[in-house]
């Protein structure tokens, strides 16, 4: 909720001349949340359901930490776009032990799209147009899903509903190295 908030003030800034978003928590705090908000949102994601996609069909996302910092980038792939990339800047992260609310909002390095966020929280709201009379059917976020918005300059919000794909285990090769410890022995 505190980031779709964030989202909104955001997205009606430049029309009400109104300054940025004035985070309470000390720098520390900035940096520990944005660290670990970053590692848990890293990942590939499945889209299952989004609103306002303008017909870009969009099926997978990928998530990844840019050059090594707390920045997130962020790929998007369709069969009618190929892939493109968010990349990301001035990203803050929010985020709450056992995992109950992990929140990121990055301003957007492309002319047309101004911020995106993604954000898993244990209880999310439902996704509403907004607008009367609804210009869209009311999205459920399921629980253990994540909100995906891409807020364009214009003001049009794109929403998307991702859910974290499970990491594949590879199968090890005899004789390759292991990439983590080797487990103990039982002999």
């Amino acid at each position: 909720m505190l980031a779709r908030t964030i989202a909104t003030l955001c997205a009606i800034a430049p029309l009400a001349g109104c300054v940025s978003y004035q985070d309470p928590r000390t720098p520390e705090q900035q940096k520990l949340a944005l660290q670990r908000a970053a590692n848990e949102l890293a990942g590939s994601y499945t889209i299952t359901d989004s609103r306002n996609d303008d017909g870009r069909r969009y099926t997978q996302a990928i998530v990844s930490k840019q050059d090594g910092s707390d920045q997130l980038s962020l790929q998007l792939v369709g069969p009618a776009t190929g892939a493109i990339t968010l990349a990301g800047s001035d990203c803050r992260g929010w985020y709450v032990e056992n995992q109950r609310y992990t929140a990121m909002q990055c301003d957007a390095l492309t002319g047309e799209v101004n911020f995106f966020s993604l954000v898993r929280q244990a209880n999310p709201d439902p996704v509403n147009s907004g607008t009367m009379p609804p210009s869209f059917t009311t999205m459920v976020v399921p629980q253990g899903s994540y909100l995906f918005v891409i807020a364009d300059r214009s003001g049009r919000h794109h929403y998307y509903v991702l859910t974290k794909t499970p990491l594949q285990q590879m199968p090890e090769t005899p004789g390759a190295m292991r990439r983590w410890p080797a487990p103990r022995s039982t002999q």
